[in-house]
């Protein structure tokens, strides 16, 4: 075999880092030779070449580097799933716009999902409109938390709490807007529990 240039191994590892950051997934074969001047065959050879070496895991198609590592694990494939009122409740269909990847180091793990706050109700809270909001789904919840709520077949955001006296739940608003107020319910159902909240650039 011919020797091969430490130096286009090197390029070729950097860019595939690069790549994979930026797109997730390895570059191919052709995109690496376009990368680092030389021709598709011989691209091959040397990502054959830096396998058998150690410097990397390649299959033939998928190239494994400590970058790819981390992309594939510890992310968590995340659905967008509309908007959510932050004021007086309107009705709301779940309808998945996309999916994002989420890390789980920073957003934890479970079944999450996102959406996106209108309304001024929760601004109180740090929750403005056009700000998404990270939901783990689960139908329970704490006294205090924020939760996404269905309450006669609509759907809201609002900080519970618990009248156990009463026998009730109320959903209380966090706004410098007087218009709104704390809502007394018999029962609500519990959609999931705000985890993050992510703001809109401005």
């Amino acid at each position: 075999m011919r020797k091969k240039d430490p130096g286009i191994m090197e390029h070729i590892i950097e860019f595939t880092k690069s790549y994979q950051r930026e797109h997730g997934k390895s570059p191919s074969t052709t995109e690496i030779a376009k990368e680092v001047g030389v021709a598709r065959g011989t691209a091959y050879t040397y990502l054959t070449a830096m396998r058998d070496r150690g410097l990397i895991d390649y299959d033939g198609r998928n190239i494994v580097t400590r970058v790819s590592e981390l992309i594939n694990h510890g992310i968590n494939n995340t659905p967008i799933v509309g908007r959510v009122i932050c004021g007086d409740p309107v009705e709301e269909e779940e309808n998945v716009q996309e999916y994002i990847d989420l890390p789980v180091s920073i957003f934890g793990s479970g079944e999450l999902f996102i959406l996106q706050a209108y309304g001024d109700s929760m601004n109180q809270a740090g929750i403005e409109e056009g700000d998404y909001v990270v939901v783990r789904k689960q139908s329970t919840a704490n006294n205090g938390d924020l939760v996404v709520a269905l309450t006669n077949g609509e759907n809201n955001l609002k900080r519970i709490s618990f009248d156990d006296e009463n026998e009730r739940i109320i959903l209380s608003p966090e706004s410098d807007n007087p218009i709104y107020e704390p809502k007394s319910y018999q029962s609500v159902r519990i959609q999931g529990v705000v985890t993050h909240i992510i703001k809109e650039a401005r």
